[in-house]
């Protein structure tokens, strides 16, 4: 249960179709709370949460709040919503997503996983096997775990792995005796300003560790940046205590060996595309690891895991019965939308797959970043053979009207092969004119775009 004074009984989430607050209600209701909550979101579907005991309303109304002690919030309610002004009017303590989550992983052994690249994967895998251990862990994942019952679960063991956001500084307010960091680089510029000032951010993470706890660092963190722990702390890279050998990658994704020193050598099989992810492996082992599961025990899991949904997640093959798409279209569905993701996803799908055309679907996410990364964006999407240019899509945006000209501006930089087309909900059609029988069509974007690569397969999209 959960720490005595941690949180009260009764709590009312504001925002609660989101896709953190709506998991965090759910651990919540699991853990024996009362719970309650409103979403104003046209998708929003409060049947499924009145399955699981939350009372959920469509709408925001200060009768919502009912007998709440505590208020969580979404980071999208705006300062006026009726609800948050009664909590006001109560003196009701009122806090943001990731205090809550904060205050929740307090109760277990806390595993917070960030970095800019890669720490949705590693979440779920390190779930995953911890659950193959027989650890029953509660698990956080901002995503969809495709070999895990849920994206969120309130276990019964000692353990709870959260994946850790770095936007507005949310990983701050999160308690954990295991941090891991996959990889730093200049990311959300309209939060942070520049680079130092997330490299800023991800050092008071790392600060954040107590003594007695683990700093696991990954294959990304750059040579000159420097993530102090606190005295007491460990502090374990990957690249000092997991060394791969024999390496080879197939149909069925990648085989090996692992070297681990004093924790053993052992094969093992990543059932996942793209080399990145074998770096997200060794940081998810180094966590088993800390919390005391053998190598050993660990390494014949792996093979199980099912990866997560618009992760390079691989749909098959087109077989000719969606209109206009023709068969023999290899389907990938990504949610890279960073320079740095998008080149991963090319590198990963053209060694895959050396002898097909790589036909990109791309939708930009923010006009802000498109003119931060626009030459790494150009860059990147340069490494497919052609790319379909959707939109951009509008997300927190100071200058929403500079869409259109930063779209065209982006597809000018990448040059020669990008068409561009409107919306990515409307693409469908323009997209199946681009494609030939044999091509790899990878489909890309944090925003609205995320059923498109379904909707080509003829598949029911699932939630992303």
């Amino acid at each position: 249960m959960i720490a005595k004074g941690a949180l009260p009984r009764r709590i009312h989430c504001v925002g609660v179709g989101g896709g953190g607050l709506g998991p965090l209600a759910r651990m919540l209701a699991a853990a024996g709370h009362a719970v309650s909550g409103s979403d104003s979101a046209p998708d929003f579907e409060p049947e499924a949460l009145a399955a699981v005991g939350i009372r959920a309303a469509r709408g925001h109304a200060e009768d919502h709040v009912g007998g709440a002690e505590l208020v969580i919030r979404s980071a999208a309610v705006p300062e006026d919503n009726p609800e948050l002004r009664l909590a006001r009017e109560r003196d009701l303590p009122v806090l943001k997503y990731s205090e809550a989550l904060g205050r929740l992983m307090a109760a277990r052994r806390g595993v917070a996983i960030a970095g800019t690249h890669g720490k949705t994967t590693t979440t779920a895998l390190l779930a995953h096997l911890l659950r193959c251990a027989g650890r029953d862990p509660s698990w956080l994942v901002g995503g969809l775990p495709l070999g895990l019952p849920s994206a969120a679960h309130w276990g019964t063991g000692d353990a709870m792995v959260v994946e850790a956001c770095e936007y507005d500084h949310s990983f701050l307010n999160l308690s954990y005796e295991i941090g891991a960091v996959t990889g730093v680089v200049a990311d959300h510029l309209d939060c942070f300003g520049d680079e130092a000032g997330v490299r800023a951010a991800f050092a008071g993470f790392a600060e954040r560790v107590p003594p007695g706890g683990t700093l696991v660092l990954g294959d990304g963190i750059p040579g000159d940046l420097s993530l102090p722990v606190s005295p007491g702390a460990r502090c374990w890279h990957v690249h000092d205590h997991l060394h791969f050998d024999s390496l080879r990658e197939d149909d069925s994704g990648w085989a090996g060996m692992i070297e681990g020193g004093a924790w053993g050598r052992g094969e093992f099989r990543l059932p996942m595309l793209g080399r990145h992810n074998l770096d997200n492996l060794r940081v998810a082992l180094l966590c088993v690891l800390a919390l005391d599961v053998p190598l050993w025990f660990a390494l014949p899991h792996i093979a199980s895991f099912g990866g997560v949904g618009r992760r390079l997640e691989d749909l098959g093959e087109t077989d000719g019965s969606v209109a206009s798409v023709p068969a023999g279209v290899r389907v990938i569905d990504d949610f890279a939308h960073h320079p740095d993701a998008i080149l991963a996803a090319a590198q990963a799908v053209r060694t895959r797959f050396p002898e097909r055309r790589l036909v990109a679907v791309f939708q930009p996410h923010q006009v802000s970043r498109t003119e931060d990364f626009l030459g790494g964006l150009a860059a990147a999407l340069g490494a497919f053979d052609e790319t379909v240019l959707c939109d951009i899509f509008v997300s927190r945006d100071r200058h929403p009207e500079r869409a259109g000209p930063m779209a065209e501006a982006l597809a000018g930089a990448a040059g020669a092969g990008v068409i561009r087309v409107g919306p990515a909900q409307a693409a469908d059609g323009a997209v199946a004119a681009r494609l030939r029988p044999g091509d790899v069509c990878v489909v890309m974007g944090a925003g609205d775009i995320d059923g498109l690569a379904a909707r080509l397969v003829g598949a029911t999209a699932g939630p992303s």
